[in-house]
């Protein structure tokens, strides 16, 4: 596979599961009550946990498949029947509402909040990490893990420039334009979800008429 092509497919898959403009209002809500220089400390916590974890998962992946015995097919299948479901829950809007609900029980606490509801589910979440490892899985040599890593940095840093300015990208796109956006990412992670599915598929069945 193309180096480039590989990069972009990594990227774009984790991004647009990750989702870091749609997640902006979710952000902003979870961490209103905290003054600025808090929000930013919750801001690199998060962030540095969030990508910690899915580094973690994208170096170790192929070991945990190993462990349990599971095959990649079958990680593609059951990961894109999770992220058919999140996309649909991101569409209907009960994810942010969800992630809402823990607001005032975690705010007196800021690496509670930095760790859940913030980098666990809302920026590292099941689909990130069943994607991560089905990209380091088709990552057939170093160079090609180490654009999967790449493409994970990459994401987290954007993550973080818009915690750094998110109230101007709200100021331009308003709450109800991020919501726009996270439901469009949603439709692609629906896309990518059934490319997975039937990826999968695939190879069961190929492996069924051999």
């Amino acid at each position: 596979m193309d180096y480039l092509n590989f990069f972009i497919t990594s990227f774009t898959t984790i991004f647009v599961i990750v989702d870091p403009p749609g997640n902006i209002p979710t952000f902003l809500s979870i961490t209103e009550s905290f003054g600025p220089k808090i929000r930013n400390t919750i801001s690199k916590k998060s962030t540095l946990i969030a990508c910690g974890i899915l580094l973690t998962f994208a170096v170790s992946g192929n070991m945990l498949l190993s462990f349990f015995k599971i095959s990649i097919d079958g990680l593609r299948i059951a990961g894109g029947i999770l992220l058919f479901a999140i996309s649909i829950d991101i569409l209907m809007g009960s994810r942010r509402k969800e992630i809402y609900a823990h607001r005032k029980v975690e705010s007196s606490d800021i690496d509670s909040v930095a760790v859940f509801p913030i980098a666990l589910p809302l920026y590292t979440g099941p689909g990130a990490i069943t994607a991560t490892i089905v990209l380091s899985n088709e990552a057939t040599n170093l160079q090609m893990k180490a654009i999967v890593i790449l493409s994970i940095l990459a994401v987290y840093a954007i993550v973080r420039l818009t915690h750094i300015y998110s109230n101007l990208i709200i100021r331009i796109l308003g709450s109800s334009g991020s919501n726009i956006i996270a439901r469009l990412m949603a439709i692609f992670l629906a896309a990518i979800a059934i490319e997975f599915i039937f990826t999968g598929l695939e190879g069961k069945m190929a492996m069924l008429l051999i």
